[in-house]
């Protein structure tokens, strides 16, 4: 569908809640953002309508999980976590508020393109980089430890996962050091080391990653750094490394999968081998 054709459809579902819509001129611009479960648009508006700010984002959801992500949402802004704010909920259309800022995965990569160790930095740019990971640790620590949970007649505890956790999930504000999470639809009550691993995952296999050198040392350095800042934000977590690396390889083979990329699947022995843990 053209970016002309789904104005027109935005125009039309939402111009009862959102009236600038109804205006007959093009009083607004629209751009499709990087998604790979559901359609996600940037909204920008000539003047600012009555009811919201001038810029804010469309999610248009393609599966069952709208209820899901706004009751998560609300759930943890009223815990105080740095989440969009829920401006609207009209089935598909999930309106929030816009964050500003550069998203995880592309400040990290960005700043270790043509580097194999974080001592390769500026003493500037590498400490800015360990304290972004640092602040992403403390985000999901105190995620986990707010919403602990325990299955009937059971001890082990269970935690608010946000699920597939991916470093692009988290927008960092540095004027103000302000972390924020987005994308919450596959959030779900499991062990905490599962949000561990996902962005263990993504450290590695976002380039520069495992699938471009062989052995990614300033990746390991900072997952080093998000694992001891994890655990010294939240010692009541047990650590338990066979079942992280365990998880860790089959999110590596979902990310294989997903890209169609040339490579494994992974058995635990040579990836722990080849990437020295």
């Amino acid at each position: 569908m053209s970016l002309q054709a789904i104005k027109n459809k935005v125009r039309k579902d939402l111009r009862r809640l959102i009236p600038e819509f109804g205006d007959k001129k093009e009083n607004f611009q629209i751009l499709k953002l990087k998604s790979r479960k559901n359609f996600v648009y940037d909204v920008v508006f000539d003047n600012k309508p009555q009811n919201l700010p001038k810029e804010f984002i469309i999610k248009v959801f393609n599966t069952k999980n709208i209820v899901s992500e706004n009751n998560i949402l609300t759930r943890l802004k009223n815990q105080n976590f740095r989440v969009p704010e829920i401006f609207i909920l009209k089935k598909p259309y999930l309106i929030l508020e816009k964050i500003n800022g550069d998203n995880l995965c592309d400040f990290i990569n960005d700043n270790l393109n043509d580097t194999k160790q974080l001592d390769e930095l500026t003493t500037k740019l590498k400490d800015q980089i360990i304290h972004c990971v640092e602040k992403l640790a403390e985000w999901l620590a105190l995620l986990h430890e707010k919403n602990i949970t325990r299955k009937y007649r059971t001890e082990e505890k269970f935690v608010l996962n946000k699920g597939d956790t991916r470093l692009r999930d988290f927008i960092i504000n540095a004027e103000d050091d302000v972390l924020f999470g987005v994308d919450f639809e596959d959030a779900y009550e499991g062990n905490n080391l599962d949000d561990l691993a996902w962005i263990c995952c993504s450290l590695l296999d976002t380039d520069p990653g495992i699938f471009e050198m062989t052995e990614p040392k300033h990746k390991m350095e900072l997952i080093n750094h998000f694992l001891k800042h994890y655990y010294k934000v939240s010692s009541s977590f047990q650590f338990d490394f066979n079942y992280l690396a365990e998880k860790i390889i089959e999110h590596l083979n979902i990310v294989i999968s997903r890209r169609n990329l040339p490579y494994g699947p992974f058995n635990k022995s040579t990836f722990l081998q080849d990437i020295k843990i």
